[in-house]
């Protein structure tokens, strides 16, 4: 128990020295990357907050999409950091202690598991490590909370395999331990609240170890020709049928961002010390589908593949004589294939392998982006690598030199997942126009720029910040991002003529075909039904052709300008009904003829 102490906080203190200065301030600043997805995670936690203590459903909303709403049942929700906030009634400090709890909680489960089969305790500390701060993980950890929250993961593989009993030709196993059946389900039910694609990882893992009895992988002759003719056969077959398919336009939604294996050799731009010229210029080549994304990495450093290399003839390792530690090198196989499904090398796909049947397949393609299977190899790797090590080697040197090894390796991973500083957002960066609205009568918030947005499709421009900015001014909001958005909700926003054109004006050159003239009627009964407290634009949108837009729209409504912090602020006039200044403004269009921005028409509207 001593020992597990010390090393989760040999953990801890990794986290603490990474995530620097975080630590400082952790009740009143999270990690962002600005302008992506970390605000919403944000929106996530406080959301689900408020609902519980406001006694409704936390898995529905009509703070987005207002006044329908949405199911946030298929969004990317983190609910086991929701309630944490509601434990600490503080989501900055809720966030930042979620990170840490499963940062070094991972490196413990890993440390543990790598116990099994790998006995220098160093190397098992170095298997921990790799897992929790893989580049994988510290690359998305200002971005994407849910995906970095693993510490399930080793935890359950450990319970797994003492769980279950597996017999040769049969994939349903025998029950060896209820009490770790029970601690499966435990840590399955904390992997639902805290994100899908590491759910799946579970089910695929446990999928894949039950196929290497059932398929009986362990008894095939590995030098029989026939097997070798078989598995030609195989991807031959897969490799047609899969270009078949998409030919034909069978729906699938991964393929597109199937991992390139030249990624496993390229550092993030996050690196600390690793984000070279040139890695940064073919990071950011149209030599990925997406140039730029944090979807293109899949790097474990140089020092793990190497070992693996080094150690992979040997098959008298510790794992490989154990007959539950056997079918990890096998799972680690399919979950290579599965983060590259394509075989992708240097943009160009070589091969479609067999897992990719998988993004053909209704609601499991909703998993759509395979590099983040990653996270997997990074867990199962070291395993075979570390335990193969000793069996080679590594073991047969006095045990001085085996610790000078171990620590030349700490520090060579150390530099390899080093992370550059992070930056943090606070309550002080929400503007003051904002904190104002708070005070204004009305149910909601137009704030340009608008749209709406989920993992599939984009209409207008969404504002990600508008998810920190929510808490402080509390009104609803028309658009919004989530996970997935039903078509209904991109239609119903589609269909509204008001919003309709609002995104054409906020666009930089206009969005596409422009559409007709808004009528007062159409203003009306648009403010009628949303009945908004103000509409804010940024100061970027000052003088431009949507602040036009508005102005000209809401005049007759009695609507009044103001500046507050640089932001322009449109609210009724105070005291007055929202409604036409004449009656004619009733039926009368607006004149929205579109304007090209210039110095004398911004002069001309100061």
């Amino acid at each position: 128990m001593m020992r597990n102490l010390l090393v989760w906080l040999v953990y801890v203190a990794v986290f603490l020295v990474f995530t620097w200065p975080l630590s400082l301030h952790p009740a009143t600043t999270f990690p962002v990357v600005p302008g992506h997805d970390s605000y919403q995670f944000y929106w996530n936690v406080w959301h689900f907050r408020h609902a519980l203590e406001a006694g409704t459903n936390p898995w529905y909303t009509t703070w987005l999409f207002y006044p329908e709403g949405s199911w946030l049942i298929m969004h990317a929700y983190i609910p086991i950091v929701g309630l944490l906030a509601v434990a600490v009634r503080n989501e900055m400090l809720a966030i930042n202690l979620a990170l840490l709890l499963s940062y070094s909680l991972s490196g413990l489960g890993a440390y543990r598991l790598a116990g099994r089969w790998v006995q220098h305790p160093l190397l098992c500390v170095l298997a921990g490590f790799i897992f929790a701060y893989s580049p994988y993980k510290m690359q998305r950890l200002p971005e994407h909370y849910n995906l970095v929250l693993t510490a399930t993961v080793p935890f359950y593989v450990l319970y797994f395999l003492r769980a279950f009993r597996f017999r040769v030709g049969q994939f349903l196993p025998e029950v060896a331990s209820w009490q770790a059946v029970a601690a499966c389900a435990g840590l399955g039910l904390v992997t639902v609240l805290s994100d899908y694609y590491v759910l799946f990882g579970l089910l695929y893992f446990s999928a894949f170890y039950a196929a290497w009895f059932g398929l009986r992988i362990g008894q095939i002759n590995w030098r029989s020709q026939r097997v070798w003719l078989g598995l030609v056969v195989l991807f031959t077959a897969s490799h047609i049928s899969i270009r078949l398919l998409r030919l034909g336009g069978v729906p699938e939604n991964g393929l597109w961002w199937a991992g390139d294996l030249l990624a496993f050799l390229l550092p993030p731009p996050t690196s600390r010390w690793l984000d070279f010229s040139w890695s940064h210029r073919l990071y950011h080549s149209t030599l990925f589908n997406a140039p730029g994304s944090l979807e293109i990495t899949l790097f474990v450093g140089y020092l793990l593949p190497l070992l693996a290399l080094l150690s992979c003839r040997r098959a008298g390792s510790a794992l490989r004589q154990d007959a539950a530690g056997r079918p990890l090198v096998w799972v680690l196989l399919l979950f290579g294939m599965l983060t590259v499904p394509t075989l992708r090398l240097y943009g160009h796909e070589r091969l479609n392998l067999p897992t990719a049947f998988i993004h053909f397949v209704p609601f499991i393609n909703n998993i759509r982006c395979p590099t983040r299977w990653v996270l997997y190899i990074t867990l199962l790797l070291p395993l075979v690598s570390f335990s193969s090590l000793e069996a080679g080697w590594f073991g047969k040197w006095p045990r001085w030199a085996q610790y000078a090894v171990g620590l030349g390796l700490a520090v060579g991973l150390g530099v390899e997942f080093w992370p550059k500083p992070y930056v943090q957002a606070t309550a002080a960066d929400v503007p003051a126009v904002y904190r104002y609205v708070a005070g204004l009568p009305g149910e909601s918030l137009i704030s340009v720029p608008f749209g709406v947005q989920d993992g599939n499709r984009q209409i207008g421009l969404p504002d990600p910040v508008q998810f920190l900015y929510q808490q402080w001014h509390l009104k609803k909001l028309l658009g919004g991002y989530l996970s997935r958005v039903r078509p209904e909700q991109f239609a119903a926003v589609e269909n509204t003529p008001f919003l309709r054109s609002l995104m054409y004006y906020q666009a930089p050159s206009g969005g596409g075909a422009s559409p007709p003239p808004l009528t007062g009627a159409q203003v009306a009964a648009f403010l009628r039904r949303y009945q908004p407290a103000a509409f804010v634009l940024p100061p970027a949108y000052r003088q431009q052709p949507v602040h036009r837009f508005l102005r000209r729209a809401l005049h007759p409504y009695g609507y009044q300008e103001q500046n507050i912090g640089g932001y322009v602020l449109l609210q009724p006039q105070p005291g007055r009904a929202a409604g036409p200044s004449a009656a004619g403004a009733a039926a009368a269009p607006v004149n929205l003829t579109p304007t090209r921005y210039t110095t004398d028409a911004a002069v001309r509207w100061r």
